[in-house]
């Protein structure tokens, strides 16, 4: 579980960057299908967007918590971060599919800030 962990810290680290680039359509096409279930590319583009636009680029994001959930339909493991953007923070919770072969897939994606509310 740890190594899984460890996946899941680097999955979140590309995370960052692609948000900091502009490159959102990146994370979607990589996502799981779940996530593909649950939200439109539009809305999740949108909410990314959202995110860059109004807190800025990424300047340092702790691991403040974590879960791991075994169903029938996977093992999920969720990060939650706690992120200092260049114009604000927020915490965020990142939840992943393992997959069979020991790749990880967002299945969700989540985040909660008062500076993004009010920018």
């Amino acid at each position: 579980m740890k190594e899984s962990f460890q996946d899941a810290s680097v999955e979140v680290g590309q995370f960052h960057a692609a948000l900091d680039a502009g490159q959102w359509q990146k994370l979607w096409s990589k996502a799981d299908p779940q996530l593909h279930k649950a939200t439109t590319r539009d809305r999740f583009g949108k909410l990314l967007e959202a995110v860059h636009r109004k807190l800025g680029k990424v300047k340092e994001s702790k691991q403040v918590g974590w879960n791991t959930n075994a169903t029938t339909g996977g093992t999920f493991l969720t990060l939650t971060m706690q992120t200092t953007f260049e114009k604000g923070t927020g915490t965020e919770q990142f939840v992943y599919r393992k997959e069979d072969e020991g790749k990880l897939a967002l299945v969700g994606y989540h985040i909660q800030s008062q500076d993004m509310m009010l920018n």
